[in-house]
């Protein structure tokens, strides 16, 4: 069975005539014509020998690119990249830290993963942000443009987007594809924006403020779209679930409040803690089973206000009265505290395994928690030579990171 076009066959076979005809075989042409039913055709001359030459040297350059492919798997092999990344019951921060950067002139805020590259973003009260390559362990570069202490930094889901925030009353967008340039400046809070968070997508942002609101943000016209009101004081921090359709916010007024982001509408307010409320984060749903046993037996009244779809079910938040406590957001129950940390609780996250909680505190330390039996597990002491202010969990790798007072950020493997 050919697959060729009979045209196709044809410039072959004239092809054949011209190499054999060129070469003195001129019997073998002769026969070759009538086999063909060319006899009233010429051969085209060194057309075969031409695409020969060709074809070998595409078969050299591909050899070339294979060994290229490779020695770059052989490298990639040897970078957190090309790690799978494990997700052991024992995968949790180890000492010494792996790097620490240094080069802010003031108290480090907050820190970000880039979800795709091996960057970490970091901000801090001297108004700068910069960026670092924690696989290499390199700088990369500082990104300027605010004019007051940057308070937040958020990326994209895709990476191709860096949110900041400022005292300076401004949040800036940044194109990390197109050269970091800074695209959009986001004007509409009336006090230090302290907190924000991008919504599934990426299509939207939200942001806190001391103005005690929480607002909005299309990105694509840079307009404010909603403002959620209800706090009485400073909104310190906020997160959104996994589906978009809650935001959990906490403030210097000691509550924690849930919104139903599409009505815009509080649907709950968490009380409990004795002093603010410095940092909020939803589980994940691998929590759940860890948690669901210390749940009290008795039916208790749900939350009626809570209409939307959701895996999530639970809430950890952080405060200044030095306890971290569980909330069941479909009771508004205070599940468990956990106590350990002697100063301010400053920043939380769940292992995405489920059964960790990670802490930092103004005590220096860094402390694991086992959700399933509600101890602390392992206590990194004098992490920073001073208050620790913010950690984050690498989404590609085993691994996190902390930004503290003294202007270092510590880059921690769990293992």
């Amino acid at each position: 069975m050919s697959f060729l076009t009979e045209r196709q066959k044809k410039n072959l076979n004239l092809a054949i005539l011209g190499y054999l005809e060129d070469n003195g075989f001129t019997e073998t042409a002769k026969h070759f014509k009538q086999d063909t039913e060319l006899e009233n055709e010429t051969g085209t001359p060194q057309i075969l020998s031409r695409k020969w030459n060709s074809v070998m040297r595409l078969q050299k350059k591909t050899l070339q690119l294979e060994k290229q492919v490779q020695k770059l798997e052989e490298d990639l092999s040897h970078t957190s990249l090309g790690k799978k990344q494990e997700t052991r019951k024992d995968a949790i921060p180890t000492q010494p830290a792996r790097y620490t950067f240094q080069g802010h002139i003031a108290p480090v805020v907050s820190i970000a993963y880039h979800p795709v590259y091996t960057l970490l973003a970091s901000v801090s009260d001297d108004a700068k942000i910069k960026i670092w390559d924690y696989e290499t362990g390199e700088y990369q570069r500082t990104l300027g443009g605010h004019t007051d202490s940057i308070q937040d930094v958020f990326f994209s889901h895709d990476g191709k987007l860096l949110a900041s925030s400022s005292a300076d009353l401004s949040i800036k967008i940044w194109d990390t594809i197109s050269g970091w340039e800074n695209t959009k400046t986001l004007i509409g809070h009336e006090h230090n924006i302290s907190g924000l968070c991008f919504m599934p997508g990426s299509s939207h942002l939200l942001s806190c403020s001391r103005d005690t609101t929480i607002k909005m943000w299309e990105i694509s016209t840079g307009y404010c779209v909603k403002t959620f009101e209800g706090h009485d004081e400073w909104v310190r921090q906020i997160d959104v679930n996994p589906e978009g359709t809650l935001l959990a916010s906490c403030s210097n007024d000691q509550n924690c409040k849930l919104w139903d982001i599409s009505s815009g509408k509080c649907t709950a307010t968490l009380r409990g803690h004795k002093n603010a409320i410095e940092c909020v984060c939803f589980a994940p749903e691998s929590v759940n089973k860890f948690i669901a046993k210390y749940e009290q037996s008795e039916k208790k009244q749900k939350n009626q206000n809570l209409q939307v779809e959701t895996t999530t079910k639970y809430v950890a938040t952080g405060s200044r009265d030095r306890m971290i406590r569980i909330w069941n957001i479909l009771t508004n129950q205070c599940v468990f505290e956990l106590k350990g940390h002697d100063n301010w609780v400053r920043s939380i996250f769940f292992h995405p395994i489920g059964q960790f909680l990670i802490s930092c505190s103004d005590d220096r330390s860094i402390k694991v928690w086992d959700l399933s039996t509600k101890r602390c597990v392992k206590t990194i002491e004098s992490a920073h030579e001073h208050f620790i202010q913010t950690i984050k969990w690498n989404p590609t790798f085993p691994q996190m990171s902390s930004g503290s007072v003294d202007g270092t950020i510590k880059v921690w493997d769990c293992k």
